[in-house]
C-alpha cells in the first residue's frame, strides 16, 4: 500500500512540474488548391519546471514537420509546424502522435481538409521557418496586489494560482507589498489567491498590455461564505485497489463502481466567457478526466448556435487527447438547449452499456424556458431516463434564479443538479456525482 501511495504522489508531483498546453490540437484546411497554404502552425507550451523534449513524431504519408526547437524549456513556448502534400483529390484527415519526454502518451495532432486539385511534382517538406516569418508571441506582464480588506495594507506571502484553461499554470507568492509579478502570454486566466487568516478569493482576467494589474482584498467572510462553509461535506474514503489491478483509480475502484458511460453537454453559448466560467468548468472536466478507468467511456457534445460533437464516444485510454479537448473548448454564439440535448441523449443511447451507469451530465450557466419554449425538453428527458440515461445538471456560476429550472429537469431526469461557484469547488462536485451514481448496490 505505501509503495502504491508512494507512486501516486510522486506521479502527481511529475505531472505538476510537466505540463504542457496548445494552443490546439486539431485544424482543417478547408477547400484548398494546389496554389494554396497547406500547412498549420500549433503551438505547444512548457508550463512546468523541467524541460521538455521532443522524442519522435510519426507522420503519415503525405505528411512532413518541422519545429522551431526540440527542446521546450520551463515557460518557453515552441512551434510545430505540420504539412499535407496531396496526391489525390477528395476530403482527407490525418492524425499525427508527438511523443514529448514529460507526458506518458503522445500527443496527438490532428489535421484535415478537401483536395480540390494537387501538383504530382510538389516537394512534400515542410517550409522551412527562416523563408516564412514567424508569428510574435505578444505577452504582458501581469501584477497582482493582494491587500487586507479593512487595513488596505499589504498581505505578504499570499498564494496565487494562476489557471490557464483549466490547469494550474504558475503558483506565486506575494512579497512584502503584497504583489507578485508574473510575464504571461496575452490571453484569458483564472487566479486563485489564498492566505493564511484570511480566506481565499478567486477571479477570471482577460491580460494585455493595457489590462495587466489586479487587485484581490481578503478579509473576513462574508455570512453568505460562513453559511457555506458550515455545511457539512462528505468525504467518501479513498480505497486503494490491489496492486494486481490495473484498471482502478483511486477515486474509482472496480470492485465498489460500475462501468461509466458519460456524455457531456457542454453550453458554449457567449455567456460562458463571462466570469470565468470556462475556465473552473474545464478544470472540473479535467480532474473528473483523470479519474476515469480504460473500462469507463466518455463522450463531448458542446451547443451554442450549432450542436457540434467534439468527442465521440470512446474508451477513455488516452487522456492526453481528451485533455486537450477541453483545453481547446471555447465560447460564443447564442444558446439553443434543446438541440444540444437531443444529441446528447441519442450519443448516450447509440453506446449504452449493460449494468452500467448511462449518464448524460450538462454544464450551462443558463436558464430553460420550461413553461413555454422548451416545455418538450422535459418529456425528453423523462422518456429517456426510463430507457436508462440519467441527466444531471452542472449550473456554472450561474444565478439564483436559473435554479429552479435546473433542479426540475434533474428531478425529471432521475439525477442531481449540482452547483459550481469556485476554482475549489470544481475539483471534485463532478466526481462526487459520478460515484453517486455508478456505485455497485
Amino acid at each position: 500500500m505505501f509503495r502504491i501511495i508512494l507512486f501516486v504522489l510522486i506521479f502527481s508531483a511529475n505531472s505538476l512540474f510537466s505540463q504542457i498546453i496548445f494552443n490546439t490540437s486539431y485544424h482543417n484546411l478547408g477547400d484548398i488548391n494546389k496554389e494554396d497554404k497547406k500547412y498549420f502552425d500549433f503551438t505547444l507550451t512548457n508550463a512546468g519546471k523541467v524541460a521538455a523534449n521532443i522524442v519522435r513524431i510519426e507522420e503519415p504519408y503525405g505528411i512532413s514537420s518541422r519545429f522551431s526547437a526540440k527542446t521546450i524549456e520551463p515557460d518557453s513556448t515552441i512551434t510545430v509546424r505540420i504539412k499535407y502534400t496531396p496526391r489525390r483529390k477528395g476530403t482527407f484527415k490525418q492524425d499525427i502522435p508527438v511523443w514529448v519526454s514529460v507526458n506518458n502518451e503522445p500527443i496527438t495532432f490532428t489535421i484535415e481538409g478537401n483536395a480540390l486539385t494537387f501538383d504530382v511534382n510538389e516537394t512534400m517538406a515542410c517550409p522551412d521557418f527562416v523563408r516564412i516569418q514567424k508569428p510574435v508571441e505578444e505577452r504582458a506582464t501581469l501584477k497582482i496586489n493582494v491587500v487586507d480588506v479593512n487595513t488596505k495594507k499589504p498581505i505578504k506571502d499570499a498564494t496565487v494560482e494562476i489557471i490557464w484553461d483549466g490547469l494550474v499554470y504558475k503558483k506565486v507568492t506575494t512579497d512584502k507589498l503584497g504583489d507578485a509579478l508574473q510575464n504571461l502570454q496575452v490571453d484569458n486566466y483564472y487566479l486563485v489567491v489564498n492566505a493564511e487568516g484570511y480566506g481565499s478569493k478567486e477571479s477570471d482576467f482577460s491580460l494585455d498590455n493595457l489590462n495587466n494589474s489586479i487587485q484581490f482584498e481578503l478579509g473576513e467572510p462574508t455570512k453568505e461564505e460562513i453559511l457555506a462553509k458550515e455545511e457539512p461535506i462528505i468525504v467518501e474514503p479513498i480505497i486503494i485497489p490491489e496492486p494486481t489491478d490495473t484498471i482502478s483509480t483511486l477515486e474509482l475502484p472496480v470492485n465498489l463502481y460500475a462501468p461509466n458511460n458519460v456524455v457531456f453537454l457542454i453550453d458554449v453559448s457567449v455567456s460562458m466567457k463571462q466570469k470565468g466560467r470556462m475556465d473552473v468548468l474545464k478544470a472540473s472536466m479535467i480532474e473528473l478526466l483523470n479519474g476515469l478507468r480504460p473500462i469507463d467511456k466518455l463522450a463531448i457534445v458542446t451547443y451554442a448556435s450549432s450542436t457540434d460533437v467534439i468527442l465521440e464516444s470512446e474508451y477513455v485510454t488516452n487522456k492526453a487527447k481528451i485533455t486537450q479537448l477541453i483545453q481547446d473548448l471555447s465560447a460564443g454564439g447564442y444558446t439553443a438547449g434543446a438541440k444540444g440535448i437531443k444529441k446528447a441523449y441519442q450519443v448516450a443511447r447509440d453506446n449504452f452499456m449493460k449494468d452500467a451507469n448511462n449518464q448524460v451530465i450538462i454544464a450551462t450557466d443558463g436558464a430553460f424556458n420550461l413553461e413555454k419554449g422548451d416545455k418538450t425538453i422535459l418529456n425528453d428527458v423523462t422518456a429517456n431516463y426510463k430507457k436508462g440515461v440519467f441527466l444531471s445538471v452542472l449550473g456554472v456560476k450561474n444565478e439564483k434564479w436559473t435554479v429552479s429550472s435546473m433542479s426540475a429537469m434533474a428531478e425529471a431526469g432521475g439525477g442531481n443538479y449540482l452547483h459550481i461557484e469556485s476554482f475549489a469547488q470544481a475539483q471534485q462536485v463532478l466526481m462526487n456525482e459520478i460515484k453517486a451514481k455508478s456505485r455497485k448496490k
